[in-house]
């Protein structure tokens, strides 16, 4: 897909073990991992609003970034829907950039692949749409697309990347949110 929506920002894999996961990346020496707890909302997801809550983490190796989640049982989510499909979890969606998610998916139905919205994640007090996860039509359990907005997060991705690079192998579960916050303040400033 690289050839139509350029360079993927992540790739994101389910499991339902949130440890065990993170255990099985850092057996391959890749680190440090940042971890965002526990997080949770609101979420629009096949057109209707759920609660969801789920454990997250990102983690570098080079300039591949993978985020880890592990969504809590029971729920009702994206996350939740692929576990009942994939109980041992795995490849859930790649990420990318789009400045404007109608032009995106226009494009993609345009070269022969309509993808349909999934998961509709907005702003709660601007009602501003912030991302995005569609799933090609016609495909069954299919690795969803994540469409993100430029600029948010950019920093952030930019700092974990580089923290990874000079990695000296200590440390190697750290918070995630003092890193974002500080990236988010001084692309705010």
């Amino acid at each position: 897909m690289s050839r139509l929506l350029g360079q993927p920002v992540h790739q994101c894999y389910v499991y339902p073990d949130f440890d065990a996961a993170l255990e099985k990346f850092a057996a391959g020496g890749i680190g440090p991992f940042f971890l965002l707890g526990e997080v949770g909302g609101m979420g629009d997801y096949r057109g209707e609003q759920h609660e969801f809550s789920a454990q997250v983490a990102f983690v570098y190796s080079g300039d591949n970034c993978f985020e880890i989640i592990s969504p809590k049982p029971g729920g009702i989510s994206a996350y939740n829907a692929f576990l009942d499909l994939n109980p041992h979890g795995g490849l859930h969606h790649i990420a990318y950039m789009s400045e404007d998610f109608d032009a995106t998916l226009a494009m993609m139905k345009d070269a022969g692949m309509p993808l349909e919205m999934v998961v509709d994640m907005r702003d709660p007090e601007t009602d501003f749409q912030i991302e995005i996860y569609c799933e090609p039509v016609g495909v069954e359990n299919p690795v969803l697309y994540q469409f993100m907005r430029p600029g948010l997060f950019d920093a952030w991705f930019d700092a974990m990347r580089d923290t990874a690079a000079n990695w000296d192998g200590s440390e190697p579960m750290r918070d995630a949110r003092p890193l974002m916050a500080a990236c988010m303040a001084e692309n705010a400033a």
